[in-house]
């Protein structure tokens, strides 16, 4: 997977028919990129074309309850026009159910291909589109829930394998001790590949 940018498109975008009967509002989604900086930022395509870059300036800010003593606070935001000049493929995967059960709907993917000159839309075009039904993938995950549910719920996975004395007990006496024979044996080794 890794990390990527997204875009918010105002911009009228081409829609295959197959797509429009099916999606409820295009224009509501966010589309993700791998062709920025990949630092999950976010973009605007405006209705005349002109790419935008939501800037954000952080500052770190020292909290103890926080999980790394603190954390990156936004201080500063504003949206500048964004330079772009090349191609950009952006697009979007979405899950659109048919009924309130969510067990039958479709899985639907569009992918575009946008050429833009100095942060102004050029050309646009759809490079592909899916239209599948979802109605097995989604009653085979319902099933699966459904199975995990159970396992959870047996006597002692509820009363002793999903405790936090459990947890503590095997990170600290089961796996802890394993990873350090593992390391001690990885460096012994490297000390017999040395002077050998």
């Amino acid at each position: 997977m890794g990390m990527f940018d997204s875009i918010r498109c105002d911009y009228p975008l081409p829609l295959p028919l197959e797509v429009v009967d099916k999606l409820p509002d295009i224009y509501e989604k966010e589309f993700q990129t791998k062709d920025f900086e990949n630092l999950l930022d976010y973009y605007i395509l405006t209705e005349d074309g002109e790419i935008l870059f939501h800037k954000k300036k952080y500052e770190w800010r020292d909290d103890d309850s926080s999980f790394l003593k603190g954390y990156m606070e936004v201080i500063e935001e504003e949206i500048i026009p964004h330079p772009f000049h090349g191609l950009l493929n952006f697009y979007c995967y979405e899950t659109v159910y048919s009924d309130t059960s969510r067990l039958s709907g479709y899985d639907i993917s569009i992918d575009y291909m946008a050429k833009f000159n100095n942060g102004r839309l050029d050309s646009m075009e759809v490079l592909e589109y899916k239209v599948e039904d979802a109605t097995e993938r989604l009653v085979e995950l319902d099933k699966f829930f459904k199975k995990q549910q159970l396992i959870r719920n047996f006597w002692y996975n509820k009363y002793i394998f999903n405790t936090t004395a459990w947890n503590w007990f095997k990170k600290k006496i089961l796996i802890s001790p394993i990873n350090k024979s593992i390391k001690l044996l990885t460096n012994l080794e490297q000390l017999i590949r040395k002077y050998l």
